[in-house]
C-alpha cells in the first residue's frame, strides 16, 4: 500500500522549497531594481485584450 502520508510531505516540502526560491528571487529582483541608478519608468501601451470594461 502506498504511504500517502510520506507522499504528502515529500510533495508539501517540494512546493515550500519552489516558494521560497521564488520568494528569494523576487526579493533579489527588487533589491537590484532600488539599487540601480537610472530610475526613470516605461509605461507601456494596454493591449487589445487587456482594455478595462466599461462601468455600467
Amino acid at each position: 500500500m502506498a504511504d500517502y502520508k510520506k507522499m504528502y510531505f515529500a510533495l508539501f516540502n517540494a512546493v515550500t522549497t519552489a516558494i521560497n526560491h521564488l520568494q528569494d528571487a523576487q526579493r533579489d529582483g527588487e533589491s537590484e531594481y532600488i539599487e540601480t541608478q537610472d530610475s526613470s519608468l516605461t509605461i507601456l501601451p494596454i493591449s487589445a485584450d487587456e482594455k478595462p470594461k466599461a462601468t455600467e
